[in-house]
């Protein structure tokens, strides 16, 4: 079991370069670029002297994916799959029947269109520069400034549509430009730049075929990833064991580029089609959440219309190979266990501890306490007063509640139950018992619940976790029935971490509020399998058409459970880092939805609401590291106003105060090091860049360090172009400062002396 799947996850680090063809060397000539100038294929063009003979080709290659990673474009990329997500289920709701999968295709193709003509014509834009130029003249940041502003992107009327291009366009005019600076040392195998470009342009949209293809359920980003806890007692790397799905599809852009200019017979979404990159724990059905979605309904029909006295084990049996398609817990454990052994044994138990809530009149017990939590308050007045079998929607309403207890009673057992117990039937049976009790008291309500019951979620009766969006199918996630509107003080705004590296304090400070405490009104959700932070945007936009930002829906984890409602176990605990791994100071801009786990978005309204703005989120802190050159990039972005609160402390209004430069230097670092010493150590240990976690502790803390030092000296004798920055119109300011002799053995050695730049406005990539 483990070797085969180790067998399938180490696609995701294998090199795509499998042989260079032997062709005759054409000669290097200058002028037109897209006719003439030629990049050597025989080694990267990202490849400094030091990389000849010095390195296994997998480092090489390591190094030159490494150089390719763009922070920014993953989050761009991700946050496309939120709107595609959202647009998909608008799409869906529109409809009185379940959109089939070539029909949704078509709609989010038309939606997408204009982005890949874009993209395609910022290509086609930089070849028309580059024949009229001689970019071998050009130094790297002049090159690719040029290219940049070749490509011209125009602004498409959506920001996941112009962050994405922007991430694109600057990926390519990296590669054009690392392919020109190396046509300098030519000496062997040359492919003409124009080439390349061709190329770039026909990845566009194998690129986006495959984006749609995790909305509409061909790789859910939602259900891939391998759950740890189960993954480490099955000898499963953890780094190979969480996979990501949008992390993997940007990768294998990477692997793309890096084989356009390093063979020369690469076909545009070679890599991309190639579905080595995918699991085939997806493949068995084209559409698992379909299925699922499917399976789930016809659960919650049977469960409430079972005659007196008939057991549910055989619909619950039929039900879980449909669960086990799309959480991955549920799939290795059956696989492993045995699944006609654990198949039966789960559904007998269940049915057993569900036996008294099952059939018509039973299930009655469930409805009048769903009624009293208001059916208005979730939309569930919205519903018809029947679904298509003829049961009514609040019978139905129940049918959901048991499913869910049915779903999270497997996925805890499962997890409870540690790897040398699969076999023994009472350790089994004592996890199933505890893991309903769990899902009981979060799906039923609490008055069916004992009064002295520990698994219950609040200390008083609270609200359920119902399937939304209600009205509409498919349910594509939970929200809880209650919602909390709460004061949130600065003291407890600035415990509260932010997705992207920031804090909840200074999430509500750039929105313009400046009065505590804050009155807050706090939504809590659950993601089940299939989940995107897009369909709870569009789930939650409201009658109005309010655009809700899929960033703003943040972890919700025990201790901000704690923090802002006193209720911890609402709360589900992030996923732990594995042994000996640092655990990240901060990720991606949005969290990763994955079955099971809890998010919450709160919204202003006490004084103030009018006042607060929405803020662009983008991480805080970028790393950018080019091992194969020795380069290494930190970019830190301040806020507009963090902007200008140093910019107060530069030039003081009172010009009998003297500047506090020591006070820049302190409001600066309280940005980035709480961030950087666990991104870069994580960033490091998952690259294979640094030989343990405690070599990329110790990397993280000196990088650290060392960007204090260089902002300073450079506030020391500059602090003017600070506050010339924090003065320019552009939102915000970026502080960069970077490192040389960043190779992999040069990370292993004190860090040299960084260069220090400051630029208005928010750059978008380090």
């Amino acid at each position: 079991m483990t070797a085969a799947l180790d067998g399938l996850t180490a696609e995701y680090t294998n090199s795509p370069f499998a042989g260079l063809a032997e062709t005759p060397a054409p000669a290097v000539a200058g002028g037109a670029a897209g006719a003439t100038l030629a990049l050597p294929v025989a080694e990267s063009p990202f490849a400094g002297p030091a990389a000849e003979g010095t390195r296994g080709d997998a480092e090489a290659e390591a190094d030159l994916l490494e150089a390719l990673y763009d922070e920014d474009f993953a989050d761009a990329l991700a946050a496309l799959v939120d709107e595609a997500a959202a647009k998909h289920l608008a799409d869906q709701s529109a409809w009185s029947s379940r959109l089939t999968e070539a029909e949704a295709l078509s709609e989010l193709e038309e939606w997408v269109e204009p982005l890949a003509l874009a993209a395609e014509h910022g290509v086609d834009r930089m070849a028309q520069a580059l024949e009229t130029s001689r970019p071998e003249t050009m130094g790297d940041g002049v090159l690719q400034r040029f290219l940049e502003d070749a490509a011209g992107p125009p602004a498409l009327g959506s920001e996941a549509f112009d962050h994405f291009l922007g991430g694109f366009l600057k990926k390519a005019a990296s590669v054009v430009g690392g392919a020109v600076k190396a046509v300098g040392k030519a000496v062997g195998k040359v492919l003409p730049i124009g080439a390349v470009l061709k190329k770039l342009g026909g990845i566009v949209r194998p690129l986006l075929k495959k984006m749609l293809g995790l909305v509409i359920g061909k790789l859910p980003a939602a259900v891939r990833p391998i759950a740890r806890s189960l993954a480490a007692k099955l000898g499963i790397k953890e780094a190979e064991a969480q996979p990501d799905a949008v992390a993997a599809l940007a990768e294998a852009l990477d692997r793309e580029l890096a084989a356009l200019v390093t063979r020369p017979d690469a076909v545009p979404g070679e890599a991309l089609e190639d579905e080595s990159w995918e699991t085939e724990l997806w493949r068995e059905s084209p559409d698992p959440v379909g299925e699922y979605d499917a399976a789930r309904a016809r659960l919650a029909h049977q469960l409430t219309t079972l005659p007196p006295g008939a057991s549910a084990s055989p619909p619950i049996q039929q039900f879980l190979p449909a669960l086990a398609a799309v959480w991955p817990v549920v799939k290795l454990a059956i696989t492993f266990i045995g699944r006609d052994k654990v198949v039966k044994f789960l559904a007998d138990r269940i049915a057993d501890l569900v036996k008294g809530l099952i059939g018509a009149e039973a299930a009655k017990l469930v409805v009048p306490p769903l009624v009293d939590l208001g059916m208005g308050a979730i939309g569930l007045e919205a519903e018809a007063e029947a679904d298509a079998t003829g049961v009514p929607a609040r019978q139905a309403l129940a049918g959901e509640a048991l499913v869910s207890t049915v779903e999270g009673t497997v996925h805890g057992a499962l997890q409870l139950l540690p790897v040398d117990s699969f076999g023994d039937e009472l350790a089994l049976d004592a996890a199933v018992q505890a893991a309903f009790a769990e899902a009981a008291a979060a799906y039923l309500p609490d008055r069916l619940l004992q009064r002295t019951l520990a698994e219950r979620e609040t200390a008083e009766d609270g609200g359920m976790w119902v399937l939304m969006p209600r009205g509409v199918r498919p349910r594509r996630y939970r929200r809880y029935s209650q919602d909390w509107t709460v004061p949130v003080t600065r003291q407890v705004a600035r415990a509260i971490r932010w997705s992207d590296g920031g804090t909840l304090e200074t999430r509500l400070l750039d929105r313009g509020l400046h009065s505590w405490p804050v009155l807050v009104q706090v939504r809590l959700y659950e993601a089940v399998p299939g989940t995107h932070l897009g369909h709870l945007a569009r789930g939650e936009a409201g009658e109005d058409g309010e655009h809700i930002d899929a960033a703003e829906f943040q972890a919700l984890t025990p201790e901000v459970a704690g923090l802002l409602l006193r209720e911890p176990a609402l709360g589900k605990p992030g996923i732990p880092a594995a042994a000996g791994r640092p655990a990240p100071a901060g990720g991606a801009v949005r969290p990763r939805p994955l079955p099971g786990r809890r998010l919450y978005r709160l919204r202003v309204v006490g004084p103030g609401a009018a006042r607060a703005s929405r803020v662009r989120t983008l991480r805080r802190v970028l790393v950018s590291l080019d091992p194969t050159r020795g380069q290494l990039r930190i970019s830190v972005r301040l806020s507009e106003r963090q902007a200008h609160e140093l910019l107060a402390k530069i030039r003081p209004t009172d010009p009998a105060k003297p500047r506090d430069l020591a006070g820049v230097l302190t409001a600066t670092r309280a940005v980035y090091a709480p961030l950087l010493t666990g991104v870069l150590a994580d960033r490091l240990v998952r690259r294979g860049l640094v030989p343990d976690a405690t070599a990329a502790r110790g990397v993280g803390e000196r990088v650290t360090e060392s960007v204090t030092s260089a902002i300073s000296a450079h506030l020391a004798q500059h602090a003017a172009a600070l506050a010339t920055a924090a003065q320019d119109p552009a939102a915000g300011v970026t502080i960069s400062v970077a490192f040389s002799g960043a190779t992999r053995d040069g990370l292993l050695k004190p860090m040299v002396a960084g260069q220090v730049t400051v630029t208005p406005g928010w750059q978008v990539r380090a």
